[in-house]
């Protein structure tokens, strides 16, 4: 019993070779991707019945193989020394980030009907994060250059706080029906410094249009920083595999 949950266990995994891997792993991504249109087709209020039907039947059979994969994992998962006791060990691996997101994306099946919570198979996209180890490499980058993303990120939000006060003491004046607290301010700067600009919320004095002016370019500034340091951190790992024997990121 034993070496069957070790070989179950190891099949499941995406660095285990084998050509059952492969094949386990290439029919989930193909299911994955499948999700996607079927989410779409079903939103159709023109769509046959037939077509309907046949979209239910097949979204059930995926929901059903994520189920049977996330409840395979979790029974054979004590074959890893790291889960190794049989209830802590696999509660330690339920909390696991990739473990959560296929929870996450298996919950409508038991919940199917229920409106709001079905759109948490938005989920089964971010599935295929398990199917490469790039997501690895990204991790050491963040672990990496932490210092830096935390001094670009507390840049990020002086801005937005900045922005959002100053052109709220100044348009709230001008027209207070539009900036008619500081929340209208915040989605004002928000939208401006990520250069969205969807328009719903305008600034019309010459100051505000300063302050706008002055928030759309440092928002680029910050971003643009902020792109470069994950960047750079991502050539540098890119480049320290190579110069290793460790296989580079592969989906």
């Amino acid at each position: 019993m034993t070496r069957v949950k070790h070989a179950v266990y190891n099949t499941l995994q995406f660095s285990h070779r084998s050509k059952l891997t492969y094949a386990i792993n290439s029919f989930i991504i193909l299911l994955i991707l499948l999700s996607v249109p079927i989410d779409v087709i079903e939103s159709l209020n023109d769509a046959s019945p037939v077509l309907k039907r046949w979209i239910l039947h097949t979204d059930l059979f995926i929901s059903f193989v994520f189920a049977l994969e996330y409840a395979l994992r979790l029974i054979t998962c004590t074959a890893d020394p790291r889960y190794s006791r049989p209830i802590a060990g696999r509660i330690k691996y339920m909390l696991t980030p990739l473990m959560l997101i296929d929870l996450l994306a298996i919950s409508p099946f038991f919940i199917l009907g229920v409106g709001y919570l079905r759109m948490l198979r938005v989920f089964r996209i971010l599935m295929l994060m398990r199917y490469t180890n790039a997501i690895e490499l990204m991790d050491t980058v963040i672990s990496k250059k932490k210092s830096e993303l935390m001094i670009c990120g507390a840049f990020i939000l002086m801005l937005w706080v900045w922005s959002a006060f100053t052109i709220y003491r100044v348009e709230h004046v001008a027209q207070p029906e539009v900036f008619k607290n500081m929340l209208d301010a915040l989605w004002w700067s928000a939208e401006t410094f990520t250069t969205l600009g969807y328009g719903d919320i305008v600034p019309i004095t010459y100051f505000g249009k300063a302050i706008a002016i002055c928030t759309v370019a440092l928002g680029l500034m910050l971003f643009a920083i902020t792109t470069a340091v994950l960047t750079a951190g991502i050539v540098q790992e890119i480049q320290r595999f190579e110069k290793s024997t460790k296989k580079p990121p592969e989906v």
